[in-house]
């Protein structure tokens, strides 16, 4: 199978759960619709990097191995859509991907805000239940479920921090450090950390050695990603353009930023320069450790093959 074949194939896996956590009620609901709706949404929309993470640290696998591969790929992707559904509450984001968030969209047909936000609370909350429901309802040995939830656990744990860290940017003075931080916890484990650890895992193999590559490749995609946050165009993003300048929102872009800085082309330019020198400085220790790591040759180059993406994400900009 390819490399995007057994991706489908965790999609798949996570599109007959939804499927049948929906018939779980024993009447229908327009609310109800709107959760069930949300979840698929945003589990199954986007570009799928963490599944592919997992299949990519788990190399060339077959039979029960490339199974557990399947169910860590849906987890992963249906903790993402769900930790999506919650950030765009924090965040007070409307957008995402071009459509409209899950509080957006029924908070506008039903004209009531607190609905909104209440739905997508749940909604997000459902995500996060079907990430571990999809893994205790497979046929995957018991030790490795549990070694599997431990790695998704500690995952979870980080994010939720991370965030609360990233909301108390709000209220005070953000502390440079403070922010790459928040960003860490809330961002690189979820997005790289569990996924390589948990393909190397699906393996057969110490999860460990993955910890300092997703923390460097986490760290970099971060740094794209706050770039995007401020100077990236809606048609590009999905998201309203300059949001994070717009919400006040503390990234590596605007803790850089003086009062009207964002106006100022060359000033704009120097901050960007900046973080692009930051994430770059994390891809080039993520290749040296790449390069040391005991990896099949597969592999290796499927993870130097995301580090030469990212770092075309933070150049985009520059």
């Amino acid at each position: 199978m390819t490399l995007q074949e057994r991706v489908n194939a965790s999609m798949a896996l996570l599109n007959d759960y939804v499927a049948s956590i929906s018939t779980v009620a024993p009447a229908s609901s327009p609310l109800l619709d709107h959760a069930y709706r949300g979840v698929s949404t945003f589990a199954l929309g986007g570009k799928h990097l963490r599944a592919r993470l997992v299949h990519i640290a788990a190399g060339q696998v077959t039979g029960e191995q490339l199974e557990a591969a399947t169910v860590f790929g849906a987890c992963v992707d249906m903790m993402h859509g769900a930790f999506l559904i919650h950030d765009d509450i924090i965040d007070r984001d409307d957008t995402r991907r071009g459509h409209p968030t899950v509080h957006a969209a029924v908070r506008d047909e039903f004209g009531d805000a607190h609905l909104g936000t209440s739905i997508a609370i749940t909604t997000g909350d459902l995500g996060l239940n079907s990430a571990i429901g999809i893994l205790i309802d497979s046929r995957l040995d018991d030790t490795l479920v549990r070694d599997a939830l431990r790695i998704l656990n500690a995952a979870a744990q980080q994010t939720i921090v991370g965030e609360v860290l990233d909301i108390a940017h709000s209220i005070s003075d953000p502390d440079p450090e403070l922010v790459r931080l928040s960003n860490h916890l809330k961002t690189a484990d979820y997005s790289f950390g569990a996924p390589l650890k948990l393909g190397a895992l699906a393996a057969g193999r110490d999860p460990a050695p993955m910890e300092p590559i997703a923390r460097e490749l986490g760290r970099a995609y971060q740094a794209a990603d706050d770039i995007a946050g401020t100077v990236g165009q809606s048609v590009e993003t999905g998201k309203l353009a300059g949001g994070d300048v717009l919400h006040g929102r503390a990234t590596l872009m605007t803790m850089r930023m003086e009062d009207g800085a964002d106006a100022d082309p060359l000033r704009l330019a120097e901050i960007i320069a900046d973080v692009v020198g930051e994430g770059q400085a994390h891809l080039d220790v993520a290749r040296t450790l790449i390069d040391k790591a005991v990896l099949e040759p597969g592999i290796r180059e499927d993870l130097h093959e995301v580090t030469d993406r990212i770092e075309g994400m933070l150049r985009t900009y520059a």
